[in-house]
């Protein structure tokens, strides 16, 4: 791998943990700290994420892929909640979402290139 893919690759590793655990801190004060929140709701946004963590440890670009199409669910989910101006649970936290799997899932997709490219 040349040294400007392991750049990049080190550079998109890094940003892709940075929106992953952004995600999780978020599910988390969404569900356990603010009012309305439940521990079903909570864990039924954080385990599709969990389950690509074995492979992102051990830095497999294949679990990068996995990502890619679980973080579709939440792309498509708050993007829908965002840009309905009717939606009754409308909120910040739907928007930092988008940001957050937006950002995520262009990382993940350009790391795995990057990784592969060596």
């Amino acid at each position: 791998m040349s040294n400007n893919m392991q750049r990049k690759a080190a550079l998109g590793w890094r940003l892709n943990w940075i929106c992953y655990a952004g995600m999780l801190v978020l599910f988390a004060a969404w569900n356990l700290f603010l009012p309305g929140g439940t521990i079903a709701h909570w864990l039924l946004q954080t385990v599709p994420l969990l389950l690509v963590l074995p492979g992102m440890l051990k830095g497999r670009p294949r679990s990068l892929l996995w990502l890619c199409f679980i973080l579709l669910i939440y792309i498509f989910a708050s993007a829908t909640i965002v840009f309905d101006v009717n939606a009754p649970q409308r909120g910040w936290q739907h928007g930092v979402m988008l940001v957050l799997s937006l950002t995520l899932f262009f990382s993940a997709m350009m790391t795995s290139r990057w990784q592969r490219a060596g």
